[in-house]
């Protein structure tokens, strides 16, 4: 920018966290009474949005910090004195690789040597959720053509590993005593990749499935199976209620033709012990299955004696499990100051 801006601009930064033509009522007002409009958003379906409404507009460079200074730089100089009032300048209010609105402002006084009016209107409110429409956004961009070699060439069953390594690393921060926020937020969205991963593999299926799809499922289920809260009348109940009321419908959606049918085989054998204990006791054939286990068993053996505990936990609503795991870590904490 070889001289200083005299006009006026309005400078209208959008969240790249929305979709593309979010924008409130007064953000729309800035671009229809502008004499100018420059865009610089960087997804392109911004300009289309813009364009449908009826408004001119100049589409900026914006590959490099130098290059989206020397571009906004240009347009000011070109239309400065343009007749008609301000001019609008439409751009993200945040982008991993250039900088913001207000410091390229900034470079572009320093550069000319004089100030900008320059008046922000903030007319795109980050809604609930956002951010993870963006890691959807960028999984996308990663597992399409030109995008990442590795991300493209995983399938559900090559990504198994991970999902299972994420979750005992989510378990592992959990049983930390004081819980590390930043360390635990962080392993959390490693999870969460996981989920935005397998859910755009699902995109390319026969039958497509998305993250909206395991969202929907999700919130169907818990209208479903809360009606205490979201049925027609709301209901005081004890969680023993609760649980008992949950656990019908369940059997209701899925009813199951044995004690454990759906209890996935590659639990670890612990927990797989304790969920089928846990139907048993639900069910009343707690009975049943400890006479099971004593033929099935060597009267005494450790596998017995074992399985005899797993059914006290049951009865005790405790999670042996996790009780192990615990235990183990204070035991391995306690050897480490010895």
């Amino acid at each position: 920018m070889n001289g200083s801006f005299s006009g006026e601009l309005k400078v209208v930064p959008v969240s790249p966290l929305n979709a593309p033509g979010l924008m409130t009522a007064r953000g729309w007002d800035t671009l229809r009474g502008a004499a100018s409009v420059a865009l610089s958003c960087a997804h392109p379906a911004w300009e289309a949005h813009v364009r449908e409404a009826g408004i001119e507009c100049v589409r900026l460079e914006s590959a490099s910090a130098h290059e989206l200074a020397r571009s906004v730089g240009a347009w000011l100089e070109d239309s400065d004195g343009c007749p008609g009032g301000y001019l609008a300048w439409l751009c993200d209010s945040e982008h991993p690789h250039l900088p913001s609105p207000i410091e390229t402002i900034g470079a572009l006084e320093e550069a000319s040597g004089g100030p900008i009016d320059a008046d922000y209107v903030f007319a795109s409110p980050v809604a609930p959720g956002a951010a993870v429409v963006e890691s959807v956004r960028i999984m996308h961009e990663l597992r399409s053509p030109g995008g990442d070699p590795w991300s493209a060439a995983q399938t559900h069953g090559s990504l198994s590993r991970y999902l299972l390594e994420e979750t005992h690393e989510v378990l592992a921060e959990l049983e930390r005593e004081p819980i590390r926020t930043s360390e635990l937020v962080d392993e959390f969205g490693d999870l969460l990749f996981q989920l935005v991963f397998h859910a755009r593999i699902g995109m390319e299926e026969a039958e497509p499935w998305t993250l909206d799809s395991v969202a929907r499922s999700l919130n169907a289920k818990m209208y479903r199976r809360n009606p205490h809260v979201f049925g027609p009348e709301r209901e005081d109940l004890s969680i023993e209620e609760i649980t008992a009321r949950w656990d019908r419908i369940k059997s209701q959606e899925k009813p199951r033709r044995a004690l454990a049918e759906g209890i996935p085989l590659a639990l670890p054998a612990l927990q797989r012990a304790f969920k089928i204990a846990a139907r048993a006791q639900a069910a009343g054939r707690e009975e049943e299955l400890r006479a099971v286990v004593e033929n099935s068993a060597s009267n005494g053996s450790i596998a017995s004696r074992i399985m005899a505990i797993v059914l006290e936990a049951a009865a005790r609503d405790e999670d042996p499990e996790s009780a192990l795991r615990a235990l183990v870590a204070r035991v391995e904490a306690q050897l480490a100051r010895d």
